[in-house]
């Protein structure tokens, strides 16, 4: 099988004009492993840089805008602050949420939670995340990506939050980012 070739200019006029993940994927044929590993090789060859690739979007924002509630700022390659000037506590219940949309909020705010996932089937997963990473999930009898999986493909539940608790291992080592595209895509394919 020959090799497919992605020409660097290209893909990184794309990256500049604010094409997301997503729309990178479904252009040039990738998975999320194969994206990551053409943004690294960029990364290597100096192409761009690691600021340039913290600042890009995942594109799921389309559902969900939450623009305007945080002012995100990337300094260094990998520190994000938060810029707030009154911390506002509210609860209450969010309906007709995609659950990919919130994760990638969770994410994004760099919360530290354990975020509880309940289906109608009366199963649920428990998802560990801590500073925008996903650390562990439990599925039943599955544990990491495989859990993780099979929780952000269902078509509808409810989440509430918990106090943060360390989980008893780390199960997942992906940056949320790869693992929320490789959830829409799985959740794309169990549609088809």
């Amino acid at each position: 099988m020959a090799k497919r070739e992605i020409y660097a200019k290209e893909i990184l006029n794309d990256i500049r004009s604010g094409m997301d993940d997503f729309n990178l994927m479904q252009k040039y044929r990738l998975t999320g492993k194969g994206l990551d590993s053409v943004l690294q090789k960029l990364l290597t060859a100096g192409l761009i840089s690691q600021q340039d690739l913290n600042s890009r979007r995942l594109g799921y924002e389309e559902t969900v805008n939450l623009s305007g509630l945080f002012t995100f700022q990337v300094q260094e390659t990998d520190q994000i602050l938060q810029n707030k000037k009154t911390e506002y506590l509210y609860s209450g219940t969010v309906e007709d949420i995609d659950i990919l949309d919130y994760m990638q909020w969770i994410l994004l705010d760099r919360r530290s939670t354990v975020l509880i996932v309940s289906f109608p089937n009366a199963t649920s997963c428990m998802v560990y995340l801590k500073d925008g990473q996903i650390l562990h999930a439990v599925n039943g009898e599955l544990e990491g990506e495989d859990a993780l999986y099979t929780s952000l493909i269902s078509p509808s539940g409810r989440f509430v939050h918990l106090t943060w608790t360390e989980p008893d291992r780390k199960t997942i080592e992906k940056p949320g980012t790869q693992l929320l595209i490789e959830a829409a895509r799985r959740r794309d394919e169990a549609n088809s």
